[in-house]
């Protein structure tokens, strides 16, 4: 990932060290820069905590989509947004697991769900589903199910959420949710 090459350079760090700080061989990190490796969260919180960011700094950021551009509707298969959505199915279900291990005690921990939450709200992953499925329309019918996991889970995390966080922040987190629960409800 070029993130983490471009925070060591900045704290002027080399690889080597780098790699020490985050108790891990140097190769991995060489992997992680170039995009070859395949790291698991564990790893991510390693180097993040080496270089001093929290693992969303260390992800490229998305650039904004204009209103011009398609959605994740629009732009991408069924089949492709049926496997979107069981992978943010799947990570959330991840920290859901995590959390209730190990609850987060920082409202910057909580961020990852606010994050997540825009991210698929700004793609238009919420909608709200058709007045009826039949057993026909089976494609249709395994989304709907795949949503409203998705849903339920960051519902789960939002609560979990709460225990921790009481700003500014956390209200903009429960309005992003109020905001997915409508376009669920129609």
């Amino acid at each position: 990932m070029e993130r983490i090459r471009q925070l060591r350079k900045e704290r002027g760090l080399s690889q080597v060290k780098l790699a020490v700080m985050a108790d891990m061989d140097p190769a991995t990190l060489n992997r992680l820069e170039r995009g070859t490796g395949n790291p698991n969260l564990k790893t991510m919180e390693r180097v993040a905590d080496a270089l001093g960011v929290e693992v969303a700094d260390l992800l490229p950021k998305a650039p904004r989509r204009s209103p011009s551009e398609p959605t994740l509707n629009d732009a991408l298969g069924e089949e492709r947004r049926l496997g979107y959505l069981r992978a943010w199915r799947a990570f959330v279900y991840k920290l859901i697991q995590r959390w209730e291990e190990t609850p987060p005690k920082t409202a910057a921990e909580v961020g990852v769900v606010s994050d997540t939450m825009q991210a698929l709200l700004n793609e238009g992953a919420f909608q709200r589903p058709p007045e009826t499925l039949t057993t026909r329309n089976s494609r249709e019918a395994s989304e709907w199910l795949d949503l409203s996991f998705l849903f339920r889970g960051i519902d789960r995390l939002n609560k979990i959420a709460d225990a921790v966080q009481e700003d500014a922040e956390a209200e903009r987190r429960r309005a992003t949710f109020r905001e997915i629960e409508g376009r669920m409800a129609g």
